[in-house]
Protein backbone atom coordinates (compact mmCIF):
# COMPACT_ATOMS: atom_id res chain seq x y z
CA UNK A 1 0.00 0.00 0.00
CA UNK A 2 1.36 3.43 -0.94
CA UNK A 3 1.99 6.00 1.76
CA UNK A 4 -0.75 8.59 2.01
CA UNK A 5 -0.57 11.86 3.86
CA UNK A 6 -3.40 14.29 4.41
CA UNK A 7 -3.92 16.95 7.05
CA UNK A 8 -6.45 19.73 7.45
CA UNK A 9 -5.64 22.96 9.28
CA UNK A 10 -8.41 25.30 10.37
CA UNK A 11 -7.30 28.88 9.68
CA UNK A 12 -10.62 30.66 10.25
CA UNK A 13 -14.25 29.79 10.93
CA UNK A 14 -15.43 27.76 7.95
CA UNK A 15 -11.99 27.87 6.25
CA UNK A 16 -9.52 24.97 6.17
CA UNK A 17 -6.24 24.35 4.38
CA UNK A 18 -5.85 20.73 3.24
CA UNK A 19 -2.31 19.39 2.89
CA UNK A 20 -1.57 16.21 0.97
CA UNK A 21 1.12 14.48 -1.07
CA UNK A 22 -0.13 16.11 -4.28
CA UNK A 23 -0.32 19.64 -2.96
CA UNK A 24 -2.60 21.95 -0.99
CA UNK A 25 -6.20 23.04 -1.32
CA UNK A 26 -8.55 25.36 0.52
CA UNK A 27 -12.05 24.37 1.70
CA UNK A 28 -14.64 27.01 2.54
CA UNK A 29 -18.02 26.16 4.11
CA UNK A 30 -19.38 23.46 6.40
CA UNK A 31 -20.11 19.73 6.12
CA UNK A 32 -23.43 20.39 4.35
CA UNK A 33 -22.28 22.97 1.76
CA UNK A 34 -18.65 23.58 0.91
CA UNK A 35 -16.29 24.56 -1.88
CA UNK A 36 -12.78 23.16 -2.26
CA UNK A 37 -10.27 24.94 -4.49
CA UNK A 38 -6.92 23.45 -5.38
CA UNK A 39 -4.65 22.43 -8.26
CA UNK A 40 -6.69 24.39 -10.78
CA UNK A 41 -10.04 22.82 -9.85
CA UNK A 42 -13.08 23.92 -7.91
CA UNK A 43 -15.34 21.30 -6.30
CA UNK A 44 -18.77 22.33 -4.99
CA UNK A 45 -20.39 19.81 -2.62
CA UNK A 46 -23.85 19.81 -1.08
CA UNK A 47 -25.32 17.19 1.27
CA UNK A 48 -28.71 16.77 2.89
CA UNK A 49 -28.49 16.49 6.70
CA UNK A 50 -29.38 13.05 8.04
CA UNK A 51 -29.82 11.44 4.63
CA UNK A 52 -26.33 10.44 3.52
CA UNK A 53 -27.14 12.03 0.14
CA UNK A 54 -24.58 14.40 -1.35
CA UNK A 55 -23.94 16.00 -4.73
CA UNK A 56 -20.75 17.53 -6.05
CA UNK A 57 -19.72 19.25 -9.25
CA UNK A 58 -16.15 19.80 -10.33
CA UNK A 59 -14.99 22.48 -12.73
CA UNK A 60 -11.61 23.71 -13.80
CA UNK A 61 -10.63 26.85 -11.97
CA UNK A 62 -8.17 29.49 -13.01
CA UNK A 63 -5.01 29.28 -10.93
CA UNK A 64 -4.74 32.38 -8.79
CA UNK A 65 -1.33 33.68 -7.82
CA UNK A 66 -0.43 33.08 -4.16
CA UNK A 67 -0.43 36.82 -3.45
CA UNK A 68 -4.04 37.10 -4.60
CA UNK A 69 -5.11 34.09 -2.53
CA UNK A 70 -3.30 35.51 0.50
CA UNK A 71 -5.10 38.84 0.19
CA UNK A 72 -8.52 37.26 -0.30
CA UNK A 73 -7.95 35.13 2.80
CA UNK A 74 -7.46 38.30 4.88
CA UNK A 75 -11.16 39.08 4.39
CA UNK A 76 -11.87 36.30 6.91
CA UNK A 77 -11.56 37.26 10.56
CA UNK A 78 -9.11 35.00 12.39
CA UNK A 79 -9.93 34.11 15.96
CA UNK A 80 -7.39 35.02 18.69
CA UNK A 81 -5.61 37.47 16.37
CA UNK A 82 -6.00 41.16 17.15
CA UNK A 83 -7.84 43.43 14.74
CA UNK A 84 -4.74 45.64 14.47
CA UNK A 85 -2.52 42.77 13.34
CA UNK A 86 -5.10 41.65 10.79
CA UNK A 87 -5.49 45.20 9.44
CA UNK A 88 -1.73 45.56 8.90
CA UNK A 89 -1.48 42.09 7.35
CA UNK A 90 -4.33 42.90 4.98
CA UNK A 91 -2.64 46.14 3.93
CA UNK A 92 0.65 44.33 3.26
CA UNK A 93 -1.11 41.53 1.38
CA UNK A 94 -2.95 44.08 -0.77
CA UNK A 95 0.29 45.78 -1.85
CA UNK A 96 1.81 42.39 -2.67
CA UNK A 97 -1.28 41.58 -4.74
CA UNK A 98 -1.33 44.72 -6.88
CA UNK A 99 2.38 44.46 -7.67
CA UNK A 100 2.15 40.79 -8.66
CA UNK A 101 -0.63 41.02 -11.27
CA UNK A 102 1.82 39.71 -13.89
CA UNK A 103 2.28 36.39 -12.08
CA UNK A 104 -1.17 35.08 -12.98
CA UNK A 105 -1.90 33.77 -16.47
CA UNK A 106 -4.24 31.49 -18.41
CA UNK A 107 -2.95 28.02 -19.28
CA UNK A 108 -1.67 27.75 -22.83
CA UNK A 109 -4.55 27.22 -25.26
CA UNK A 110 -3.96 24.49 -27.84
CA UNK A 111 -6.35 25.36 -30.68
CA UNK A 112 -5.51 22.12 -32.53
CA UNK A 113 -6.85 20.13 -29.58
CA UNK A 114 -9.96 22.34 -29.42
CA UNK A 115 -10.63 21.93 -33.13
CA UNK A 116 -10.31 18.11 -32.99
CA UNK A 117 -12.12 17.48 -29.68
CA UNK A 118 -15.31 15.40 -29.81
CA UNK A 119 -17.82 17.11 -27.50
CA UNK A 120 -20.99 15.25 -28.55
CA UNK A 121 -21.02 13.24 -25.30
CA UNK A 122 -21.75 16.42 -23.34
CA UNK A 123 -25.28 16.46 -24.75
CA UNK A 124 -25.94 12.86 -23.69
CA UNK A 125 -23.98 11.96 -20.59
CA UNK A 126 -21.66 14.76 -19.64
CA UNK A 127 -19.54 14.87 -16.44
CA UNK A 128 -22.27 16.39 -14.29
CA UNK A 129 -24.98 13.99 -15.48
CA UNK A 130 -22.58 11.08 -15.08
CA UNK A 131 -21.83 12.21 -11.52
CA UNK A 132 -25.53 12.06 -10.62
CA UNK A 133 -26.05 8.71 -12.35
CA UNK A 134 -23.04 7.26 -10.54
CA UNK A 135 -24.46 8.56 -7.29
CA UNK A 136 -27.73 6.74 -7.98
CA UNK A 137 -25.89 3.53 -8.87
CA UNK A 138 -23.63 3.66 -5.83
CA UNK A 139 -26.32 4.74 -3.42
CA UNK A 140 -26.38 2.55 -0.33
CA UNK A 141 -29.45 3.00 1.85
CA UNK A 142 -28.91 3.49 5.56
CA UNK A 143 -30.71 1.36 8.10
CA UNK A 144 -33.01 4.35 8.72
CA UNK A 145 -33.94 4.43 5.04
CA UNK A 146 -34.82 0.75 5.14
CA UNK A 147 -36.64 1.04 8.46
CA UNK A 148 -38.86 3.89 7.29
CA UNK A 149 -39.26 2.51 3.76
CA UNK A 150 -37.76 5.56 2.05
CA UNK A 151 -35.12 3.97 -0.20
CA UNK A 152 -36.98 4.82 -3.42
CA UNK A 153 -37.65 8.34 -2.16
CA UNK A 154 -33.93 8.88 -1.54
CA UNK A 155 -33.07 7.65 -5.03
CA UNK A 156 -35.68 9.96 -6.52
CA UNK A 157 -34.16 12.89 -4.63
CA UNK A 158 -30.83 12.14 -6.27
CA UNK A 159 -32.43 11.73 -9.70
CA UNK A 160 -34.19 15.09 -9.26
CA UNK A 161 -30.75 16.69 -9.62
CA UNK A 162 -30.42 15.41 -13.20
CA UNK A 163 -32.10 18.42 -14.92
CA UNK A 164 -29.73 20.89 -13.28
CA UNK A 165 -26.74 18.64 -13.97
CA UNK A 166 -27.81 18.40 -17.62
CA UNK A 167 -28.01 22.22 -17.82
CA UNK A 168 -24.44 22.46 -16.55
CA UNK A 169 -23.27 20.00 -19.21
CA UNK A 170 -25.17 21.87 -21.95
CA UNK A 171 -23.49 25.13 -20.85
CA UNK A 172 -20.09 23.43 -21.08
CA UNK A 173 -20.99 22.12 -24.54
CA UNK A 174 -22.09 25.56 -25.73
CA UNK A 175 -18.84 27.19 -24.63
CA UNK A 176 -16.73 24.43 -26.18
CA UNK A 177 -18.76 24.66 -29.39
CA UNK A 178 -18.14 28.40 -29.63
CA UNK A 179 -14.41 27.74 -29.29
CA UNK A 180 -14.54 24.95 -31.89
CA UNK A 181 -16.31 27.30 -34.29
CA UNK A 182 -13.51 29.87 -34.15
CA UNK A 183 -10.59 27.42 -33.86
CA UNK A 184 -10.02 27.03 -37.64
CA UNK A 185 -9.94 30.81 -38.08
CA UNK A 186 -7.53 31.22 -35.16
CA UNK A 187 -5.23 28.56 -36.64
CA UNK A 188 -5.40 30.33 -40.01
CA UNK A 189 -4.30 33.62 -38.40
CA UNK A 190 -7.66 35.29 -38.98
CA UNK A 191 -7.31 38.45 -36.88
CA UNK A 192 -11.07 38.97 -36.89
CA UNK A 193 -11.39 36.08 -34.42
CA UNK A 194 -8.76 37.26 -31.94
CA UNK A 195 -11.11 39.39 -29.89
CA UNK A 196 -13.68 36.57 -29.88
CA UNK A 197 -11.11 34.28 -28.32
CA UNK A 198 -10.15 36.83 -25.67
CA UNK A 199 -13.78 37.48 -24.84
CA UNK A 200 -14.47 33.75 -24.45
CA UNK A 201 -11.64 33.24 -21.97
CA UNK A 202 -12.12 36.64 -20.27
CA UNK A 203 -8.66 36.55 -18.69
CA UNK A 204 -8.58 40.11 -17.38
CA UNK A 205 -11.23 40.05 -14.63
CA UNK A 206 -8.48 40.46 -12.04
CA UNK A 207 -7.19 43.65 -13.72
CA UNK A 208 -10.70 45.00 -14.25
CA UNK A 209 -11.63 44.35 -10.62
CA UNK A 210 -9.42 47.32 -9.68
CA UNK A 211 -11.55 49.65 -11.79
CA UNK A 212 -9.53 49.46 -15.00
CA UNK A 213 -11.13 48.95 -18.40
CA UNK A 214 -9.79 47.10 -21.42
CA UNK A 215 -10.79 47.08 -25.06
CA UNK A 216 -9.25 45.54 -28.14
CA UNK A 217 -8.58 46.80 -31.64
CA UNK A 218 -7.02 45.35 -34.77
CA UNK A 219 -4.90 47.44 -37.11
CA UNK A 220 -2.71 46.18 -39.94
CA UNK A 221 -3.15 42.62 -38.66
CA UNK A 222 -1.79 43.57 -35.23
CA UNK A 223 -3.69 43.22 -31.97
CA UNK A 224 -3.92 46.44 -29.95
CA UNK A 225 -4.97 46.36 -26.29
CA UNK A 226 -6.05 49.63 -24.68
CA UNK A 227 -5.91 49.72 -20.88
CA UNK A 228 -7.55 52.65 -19.09
CA UNK A 229 -6.44 52.64 -15.46
CA UNK A 230 -9.11 55.10 -14.32
CA UNK A 231 -8.70 54.56 -10.59
CA UNK A 232 -5.74 56.22 -8.90
CA UNK A 233 -6.95 54.96 -5.52
CA UNK A 234 -6.00 51.42 -6.49
CA UNK A 235 -2.61 52.20 -4.93
CA UNK A 236 -2.84 53.12 -1.21
CA UNK A 237 -1.52 56.51 -0.12
CA UNK A 238 -0.76 55.38 3.44
CA UNK A 239 1.63 52.92 5.04
CA UNK A 240 0.50 50.81 7.98
CA UNK A 241 2.65 49.28 10.69
CA UNK A 242 2.32 48.06 14.26
CA UNK A 243 3.56 49.97 17.27
CA UNK A 244 5.28 48.33 20.24
CA UNK A 245 1.85 48.06 21.89
CA UNK A 246 0.27 46.38 18.83
CA UNK A 247 -1.61 49.48 17.73
CA UNK A 248 -1.92 50.47 14.08
CA UNK A 249 0.38 53.29 13.02
CA UNK A 250 -0.88 54.97 9.83
CA UNK A 251 1.42 57.38 8.00
CA UNK A 252 1.16 59.05 4.62
CA UNK A 253 3.35 57.32 2.07
CA UNK A 254 6.10 59.48 0.60
CA UNK A 255 5.39 60.78 -2.88
CA UNK A 256 8.40 58.93 -4.27
CA UNK A 257 7.29 55.60 -2.83
CA UNK A 258 3.68 56.11 -3.93
CA UNK A 259 4.69 56.94 -7.51
CA UNK A 260 7.12 53.99 -7.69
CA UNK A 261 4.40 51.67 -6.42
CA UNK A 262 1.97 53.07 -8.98
CA UNK A 263 4.45 52.56 -11.79
CA UNK A 264 5.08 48.97 -10.68
CA UNK A 265 1.33 48.30 -10.62
CA UNK A 266 0.82 49.71 -14.14
CA UNK A 267 3.79 47.82 -15.57
CA UNK A 268 2.71 44.62 -13.82
CA UNK A 269 -0.69 44.93 -15.52
CA UNK A 270 0.96 45.45 -18.92
CA UNK A 271 3.11 42.33 -18.60
CA UNK A 272 0.04 40.38 -17.46
CA UNK A 273 -1.88 41.52 -20.54
CA UNK A 274 0.95 40.42 -22.84
CA UNK A 275 1.19 37.02 -21.14
CA UNK A 276 -2.56 36.43 -21.36
CA UNK A 277 -2.65 37.37 -25.05
CA UNK A 278 0.23 35.05 -25.93
CA UNK A 279 -1.31 32.19 -23.92
CA UNK A 280 -4.62 32.44 -25.76
CA UNK A 281 -3.75 33.64 -29.27
CA UNK A 282 -0.92 32.25 -31.45
CA UNK A 283 0.56 35.63 -32.41
CA UNK A 284 4.08 37.00 -32.00
CA UNK A 285 3.46 40.64 -31.00
CA UNK A 286 0.90 42.74 -29.15
CA UNK A 287 0.71 46.52 -28.92
CA UNK A 288 -0.46 47.83 -25.54
CA UNK A 289 -1.46 51.42 -24.75
CA UNK A 290 -2.11 52.55 -21.17
CA UNK A 291 -4.26 55.60 -20.46
CA UNK A 292 -4.42 57.55 -17.22
CA UNK A 293 -4.09 61.06 -15.85
CA UNK A 294 -0.58 62.44 -16.22
CA UNK A 295 0.77 62.74 -12.69
CA UNK A 296 3.72 64.93 -13.64
CA UNK A 297 1.69 67.73 -15.22
CA UNK A 298 0.64 70.83 -13.22
CA UNK A 299 -2.89 70.24 -14.49
CA UNK A 300 -3.22 66.46 -14.95
CA UNK A 301 -4.72 65.44 -18.30
CA UNK A 302 -6.05 62.08 -19.41
CA UNK A 303 -3.92 60.51 -22.12
CA UNK A 304 -1.41 57.81 -22.97
CA UNK A 305 1.17 57.31 -20.21
CA UNK A 306 2.72 54.12 -21.59
CA UNK A 307 2.83 52.53 -25.02
CA UNK A 308 4.74 49.32 -25.64
CA UNK A 309 5.01 46.65 -28.29
CA UNK A 310 5.77 43.30 -26.71
CA UNK A 311 7.22 40.41 -28.67
CA UNK A 312 6.56 36.86 -27.56
CA UNK A 313 10.29 36.15 -27.49
CA UNK A 314 10.74 39.11 -25.09
CA UNK A 315 8.89 37.36 -22.30
CA UNK A 316 9.24 33.63 -23.01
CA UNK A 317 12.43 33.26 -20.98
CA UNK A 318 11.66 35.71 -18.17
CA UNK A 319 11.58 34.49 -14.59
CA UNK A 320 8.48 36.44 -13.64
CA UNK A 321 8.86 35.91 -9.90
CA UNK A 322 12.22 37.71 -9.96
CA UNK A 323 11.68 40.62 -12.36
CA UNK A 324 11.14 44.30 -11.64
CA UNK A 325 8.18 45.07 -13.90
CA UNK A 326 9.07 48.73 -14.45
CA UNK A 327 12.64 47.85 -15.46
CA UNK A 328 11.40 45.01 -17.67
CA UNK A 329 9.12 47.32 -19.67
CA UNK A 330 12.16 49.43 -20.54
CA UNK A 331 13.69 46.42 -22.31
CA UNK A 332 10.74 46.38 -24.76
CA UNK A 333 10.01 48.82 -27.56
CA UNK A 334 8.19 51.52 -25.59
CA UNK A 335 7.30 55.14 -24.98
CA UNK A 336 7.23 56.00 -21.26
CA UNK A 337 8.28 59.14 -19.45
CA UNK A 338 8.39 58.59 -15.72
CA UNK A 339 9.90 60.99 -13.20
CA UNK A 340 10.73 59.56 -9.77
CA UNK A 341 9.42 62.60 -7.91
CA UNK A 342 6.52 63.49 -10.23
CA UNK A 343 5.27 60.32 -11.88
CA UNK A 344 4.02 59.67 -15.41
CA UNK A 345 4.01 62.23 -18.22
CA UNK A 346 1.94 61.88 -21.38
CA UNK A 347 3.62 60.16 -24.32
CA UNK A 348 2.78 59.41 -27.95
CA UNK A 349 1.34 56.05 -28.87
CA UNK A 350 3.60 53.71 -30.79
CA UNK A 351 2.52 53.19 -34.38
Amino acid sequence: MGFRFRKSIKVAPGVKINLGKKGASVTVGNKYARTTIGKGRRTNSVSLPGTGISYSTQTTKRKKRPQRVAYESTNNTVANVSQSIQEVEKHTAYINMITSVHLEVEDYVDWHVIADEDISHLLNEGPNVKSVLDEVTNYKPTWRDKLFNRVNARKMMIEDKLPEAREFDIAIHQKKQRLKDIAPSILNSDSNMWTNALNEYAPFEDVESFGSKLNFDIKDNELIVNLTVGNKEVVPIDTLSLTATNKVSRKKMSATNYLALYQDYVCSCVIRIAREVFAIIPIDTVLIHVYDFSQAEPSPKMGCILSTRVNRVNIENLKFEDIDCSDTIETFEHNMKYLKTKGFKLVEELK
